[in-house]
């Protein structure tokens, strides 16, 4: 039989599981307005890093300006937030 969960359930549910979720920092994302679905590449150092368009979105740190800079300088991409 199945058991009806309460709102007292839900905050004890709610305050362990955000205790044991780290933070991330925050993110930036662009949308692409070429293509719904793609991988851009910035050359770093000897390696690719790639960034992985997904439904006309590619999401990064904020933190990470070198990705920021790489995708702020594309053509197809306008930034959503931050």
């Amino acid at each position: 039989m199945a058991v009806k969960r309460t709102a007292a359930d839900d905050a004890a549910t709610d305050a362990a599981g955000s205790a044991a979720e780290p933070v991330a920092p925050g993110c930036v994302t662009f949308t692409d307005s070429a293509y719904t679905s793609r991988s851009l590449f910035l050359q770093a150092g000897d390696g690719l890093r790639e960034f992985k368009v997904l439904a006309g979105r590619v999401t990064v740190q904020a933190d990470d300006d070198e990705a920021l800079a790489f995708l702020g300088g594309h053509a197809d991409l306008q930034r959503l937030d931050g």
